[in-house]
């Protein structure tokens, strides 16, 4: 593995977070078979944009799951309540003017009432090719990073500290093949599987759908240089953690608040992340839970049982489409 120095990363952060001017280039949608599309001449595959705000179904899918939300999670002080939306090539068209608010975003913010929105903007493609994967949907390990720190500057406020990389760690004998190389059938990515490695995170335990774990996620295994080399392997999920229904960490910090995440697999990445400021994690997964757990999620039931702080939704907009299938009392 490569590791690069912490003056360089903070350098390379900098330039990510701010922005850097690059040369336009074509942009254009060139089709490569399985409803998937290369992204001009950048070399990135990407599933094509979909007009969500014109199919009458998806927006009453996002008008019934903010329904759910807003009577079984009032805004009624009792609660603090977040979201923050990922703007994608599933929702936006990058051959075109990426300027302005998203309009999936703005549908979400106007009808799910929060404390508190934020997203992940694409104002340029360069965007989306700092912090997402050449061959897969998820965010990389910039784009992640981003959004944690916009997460806790939402839920805290610009003052709380935040966990900083002490340094990137490329793999070089690990070519990240995603999904997008898989549903094509190819066989090796010249992308090279990168993260960033933290200080220690504060000692915690797990519990996945009911069951006691021993971790999430094998961060500590892959800086061993323990880890899967076999051409074709979801390493997003080998290093960051799997989809799982409901995802418990706990820290042993009672004078911490509870947070009570709802999410997909975007959340894999940043799940530790947030731990940090937090006593308990509750991550909840609406595609897995009923199967998994046995039960439909009772959000009025699990807030009170677990003395829940705080309630955070993130997602892209395939996630806020999708029915969460929230139910209470």
């Amino acid at each position: 593995m490569k590791k690069i120095c912490a003056w360089l990363l903070i350098l390379i952060m900098a330039c990510t977070m701010t922005g850097v001017a690059e040369e336009e280039m074509n942009l254009k949608y060139r089709s490569l078979g399985e409803d998937l599309y290369r992204l001009g001449d950048t070399g990135y595959i990407i599933e094509h944009w979909r007009n969500f705000i014109g199919d009458d179904q998806m927006i009453r899918n996002i008008s019934r799951n903010a329904q759910q939300y807003n009577t079984y999670i009032p805004l009624d002080g009792t609660v603090k309540k977040y979201v923050y939306f990922i703007e994608s090539p599933r929702c936006v068209n990058m051959a075109g003017d990426l300027s302005g608010e998203n309009e999936i975003y703005v549908k979400i913010r106007d009808e799910f009432e929060t404390t508190a929105t934020g997203t992940l903007a694409l104002d340029h493609y360069t965007d989306y090719t700092k912090r997402f994967y050449v061959t897969d949907h998820h965010w990389n390990h910039i784009g992640s990073y981003k959004a944690y720190c916009d997460i806790i500057d939402m839920m805290f406020g610009p003052e709380e500290e935040k966990i900083v990389p002490i340094e990137e760690v490329v793999f070089e004998d690990i070519p990240f093949n995603g999904s997008f190389h898989s549903m094509l059938g190819y066989s090796r990515s010249t992308e090279l599987f990168a993260v960033y490695r933290f200080p220690d995170f504060v000692p915690y335990t797990v519990k996945v759908n009911g069951s006691p774990a021993k971790s999430y996620g094998n961060g500590d295994r892959y800086f061993s240089g323990k880890y899967q080399r076999a051409t074709v392997y979801n390493h997003y999920s080998g290093f960051y953690g799997g989809d799982r229904g409901e995802l418990i960490l706990k820290t042993n910090r009672p004078e911490k608040k509870t947070l009570l995440l709802f999410s997909n697999s975007y959340s894999n990445a940043v799940n530790l992340l947030l731990l940090q400021h937090y006593d308990a994690v509750y991550a909840i997964d609406p595609r897995f839970y009923e199967k998994e757990m046995g039960k439909k999620f009772n959000a009025q039931k699990y807030i009170e049982q677990n003395e829940i702080d705080d309630v955070l939704i993130l997602g892209d907009a395939s996630f806020f489409v999708r029915t969460f299938g929230l139910s209470g009392r």
